[in-house]
């Protein structure tokens, strides 16, 4: 028994193998040069990157109020206001946008179809935009609803933005 486990961990030298700090360190510099060359690739403006923050921040924003309200740690000051259906609707936009935005970053990030995830984006938020306006629109009250308000106000600035950052996205190749 003793010779077939000592045969068995001849057998998988490799398996238990584990790496040494220059094999680490080769396969990190590996990994380093080339984001290294991909960050090259394209130049973003400022007014990009600016917008892609700005956008980041809103979307965490809204994920945050939401998740107060849903686990009842943040209180409206109108308790009819929120209901198991709001919180739905909510529920589901606030997944969509997160979703849009993990997206968004990634494409923005592999410089991979930014202006299509754009376009979604748009058409997504657009519908969204209208619902709240049509839906919404007798709920505006900063003394009585300052979040809901706040967020109705915002979501077609947040359309805005989005097609700003579409259009001023450079995904263009750089000349060095």
């Amino acid at each position: 028994m003793n010779s077939r486990l000592q045969s068995l961990k001849r057998g998988n030298r490799m398996v238990g193998r584990k790496l040494d700090d220059t094999e680490i360190g080769a396969i990190l510099e590996a990994f380093s040069e080339s984001r290294e060359a991909k960050a090259r690739v394209t130049n973003q403006t400022t007014t990009f990157k600016t917008i892609l923050a700005c956008s980041n921040v809103y979307v965490s924003a809204f994920l945050i109020i939401y998740t107060f309200f849903e686990i009842n740690l943040l209180q409206p000051l109108e308790s009819g206001l929120i209901n198991e259906d709001f919180l739905t609707v909510l529920d589901g936009r606030a997944n969509i946008m997160f979703w849009l935005l993990v997206l968004m970053n990634m494409s923005a990030y592999f410089n991979i179809a930014f202006k299509i995830m754009c376009l979604i984006a748009v058409i997504v938020m657009l519908n969204a935009t209208v619902d709240n306006l049509v839906l919404f629109t007798g709920l505006v009250s900063f003394e009585e609803r300052p979040y809901l308000t706040l967020f109705i106000i915002s979501r077609p600035l947040f359309l805005v933005a989005i097609i700003w950052m579409g259009i001023v996205y450079n995904s263009a190749l750089a000349d060095d």
